[in-house]
């Protein structure tokens, strides 16, 4: 996935050095860039890829210039539709007019023409679904019928079209291709895992994922200190709320006795809580946090909408004597009517 990511990263910037309007269809086609990027680039167009360029960017005053340029009459078979990025760019300045022109040009088109003029035009995908043949020959064949769910394709032949696409520079239509492949690619990777397996993914990797900002900083940016579990706790905020956004954090729960515990952070929906604990260079050993956890665990119970906690412990000077300490917090809490599955993970 990360190789993938590069090949399209590589191309994208080879692609995008070229100011023509191949470079125009591709950034306002393209899933990982804004089309407001058309109107801060300085285009190398002839006069009619130039109305091109107004209508992608949906320019007023536009019509009567696209009148003119698909009026004109073929010249050894070449009109206004043989180039298939100048004709997207007059088809989105006049749809009403080139609508039957634009289903005209796809069907006599190739698949990768036809792939990027459903791009263009959503409405034509239907119609790209119903013509989609498997040429296990042609790796953008293998990969548009995985990525449209049309034939059933294996995975060997996936990898074998990948490994074939990506052995030479890519064209726009593979770029385009690639890129929503791999944004269908990591869909299911998430939503193939529970909300608990992506939580342990995060807890075990923190510690290799923290190393760029704490030792590996770029020249000139301090590093980030990490002095305490608030830190911690900040910096799973960051990672976590991009993936559930509706988590929130630091929310008081009623006083069990004298005591009121602030809960960490907070996935409701989820029915998660995640409290964070952070072993610093100047403690001794765990005994402490076990007794803290051991107290924390009873006011848990007034959250009753509860099914997981999740306790994070920090532990990067490594003054953990015996994980098993930790380990025989796991497993089921019950208080009254109320149980909730408690799962501790500490990492260093």
């Amino acid at each position: 996935m990360v190789y993938l990511r590069e090949i399209i990263k590589k191309n994208k910037t080879q692609i995008s050095q070229y100011n023509n309007i191949e470079t125009v269809a591709y950034l306002y086609v393209s899933s990982s860039t804004q089309s407001t990027q058309l109107e801060n680039i300085n285009f190398e167009l002839s006069p009619e890829e130039t109305v091109a360029l107004d209508g992608y960017l949906n320019k007023p005053d536009t019509y009567e210039k696209i009148i003119s340029i698909i009026s004109k009459p073929s010249i050894k078979g070449i009109d206004a539709t043989s180039n298939i990025f100048k004709f997207s760019g007059l088809y989105l300045g006049a749809k009403d007019l080139l609508e039957d022109k634009l289903t005209e040009r796809f069907l006599k088109g190739n698949l990768k023409e036809q792939f990027f003029l459903s791009k263009v035009e959503p409405s034509l995908k239907d119609l790209l679904i119903q013509s989609l043949n498997l040429d296990l020959k042609d790796p953008f064949s293998v990969l548009a019928n995985k990525l449209l769910e049309v034939n059933d394709v294996s995975e060997t032949d996936i990898n074998n079209a990948l490994t074939s696409i990506i052995s030479k520079d890519l064209d726009i239509y593979t770029l385009l291709l690639l890129e929503e492949f791999e944004n269908q690619l990591l869909q299911v990777k998430f939503i193939s895992k529970t909300p608990e397996e992506v939580l342990r993914g995060i807890f075990h990797n923190f510690p290799n994922a923290v190393q760029k900002i704490i030792s590996n900083r770029r020249k000139g940016h301090p590093e980030f200190e990490i002095k305490d579990e608030y830190d911690v706790q900040d910096l799973l905020y960051v990672i976590l709320k991009s993936i559930f956004p509706n988590m929130r954090d630091e929310d008081p729960i009623p006083k069990v006795g004298s005591k009121s515990t602030k809960i960490d952070l907070i996935l409701r929906e989820e029915k998660i809580l995640i409290e964070v604990k952070m072993i610093k260079e100047k403690d001794s050993n765990e005994t402490h946090f076990i007794e803290q956890l051991k107290v924390d665990f009873e006011s848990y119970h007034k959250c009753v909408w509860l099914d997981k906690l999740f306790c994070f412990v920090y532990d990067p000077f490594k003054k953990t004597r015996d994980v098993a300490y930790f380990n025989d917090l796991n497993g089921k809490r019950t208080k009254g009517e109320h149980n909730y599955d408690v799962e501790v993970i500490v990492v260093n």
